[in-house]
């Protein structure tokens, strides 16, 4: 079961039964097709076959199943922008740019122009808030890893990764969250988007240069 009954808590991902991956995607056909308002726990058990009674064994609530397929999508979103993070052969600032372009490349595909998926998450982030605040904070793991490596190379001058880390998240908020629902055409907002990430590079870069001339000349005044 995905819910245990003896701890009332909602189980790992990974503790999925196959009844449990049937149920998340039927729920989820439905959420994106019909809208999370319009579905019910009982056309959800009906399109897997089973009692209505035996569905709530599994999910004590819809508002639970959201949840569930919410975390499946951050798992494998976090495993994407992982990818960008550790690749080989690139510079902190080159992670740093497609970082945010996958972000916003994955929340275009999911939220532009489809309104049963922002109402799904406009849904489940009012009444269970924290499952943005979970999603941020895996964001912002994988990306303070990126401003970590860009100051040992020297490349940004970044004292407090993680609050650096909140700050650009902040700052590219428009195009990385559902409210790129709302927004215009691909090409254009990934244009208005690579200006910002210029402006933050040349931010660091000069935030670099200033602290590398800093300890230039400390060292040579602590040489003569």
């Amino acid at each position: 079961m995905y819910y245990s009954e003896t701890s009332g808590k909602l189980m790992p991902t990974e503790q999925l039964d196959e009844t449990g991956k049937q149920i998340l995607d039927a729920a989820s056909r439905r959420f994106l097709h019909y809208g999370y308002k319009k579905t019910t726990m009982s056309e959800i058990a009906e399109d897997c076959n089973m009692s209505t009674g035996n569905l709530y064994r599994y999910f004590p609530s819809k508002l639970d199943i959201a949840e569930k397929f919410v975390a499946v999508l951050r798992r494998d979103h976090i495993a994407k922008l992982r990818t960008v993070a550790e690749a080989t052969g690139k510079t902190p600032a080159q992670k740093l740019r497609e970082f945010f372009l996958m972000k916003f490349t994955l929340a275009y595909e999911r939220f532009h122009d489809r309104p049963k998926a922002f109402e799904l998450s406009s849904s489940l982030l009012h009444e269970r808030p924290k499952v943005a605040l979970e999603w941020e904070n895996a964001e912002g793991r994988v990306l303070a890893q990126i401003l970590r490596e860009g100051d040992r190379e020297g490349a940004f001058a970044v004292v407090d990764a993680a609050k650096m880390a909140k700050i650009l998240q902040d700052a590219a908020f428009r195009f990385t969250s559902p409210a790129v629902f709302h927004e215009g055409e691909y090409d254009a907002l990934a244009a208005e988007l690579n200006g910002v990430i210029d402006l933050v590079l040349d931010g660091f870069a000069w935030r670099a240069a200033r602290q590398g001339a800093a300890e230039r000349k400390k060292a040579g005044e602590n040489s003569s």
